[in-house]
């Protein structure tokens, strides 16, 4: 997941999987809901990537997801460009 050592590095924002988890999908429905594939969702979540970079139309789908799981828009991951 995220390194604990990057300065953006906030244990009181969910990661994207708590809030997928929370919404209760899979990888690849979490992925078809926001417009990304199912690999990057594992990539994302296993650690090989450390941050995810979303065009504005997939940061809106998020927010949207985040709405449904009642996560306020200020609890969005640090780790999204």
């Amino acid at each position: 997941m995220v390194n604990n050592q990057d300065s953006n590095f906030n244990p009181n924002v969910p990661t994207l999987k708590q809030v997928r988890d929370r919404l209760g999908m899979t990888q690849e429905q979490f992925a078809q809901a926001v417009g990304i594939s199912r690999r990057t969702v594992i990539d994302y979540e296993s650690g090989k990537h450390q941050r995810l970079q979303l065009s504005l139309t997939q940061v809106r789908k998020l927010v949207e997801l985040m709405e449904q799981a009642g996560l306020p828009i200020k609890e969005l991951p640090d780790d999204i460009e």
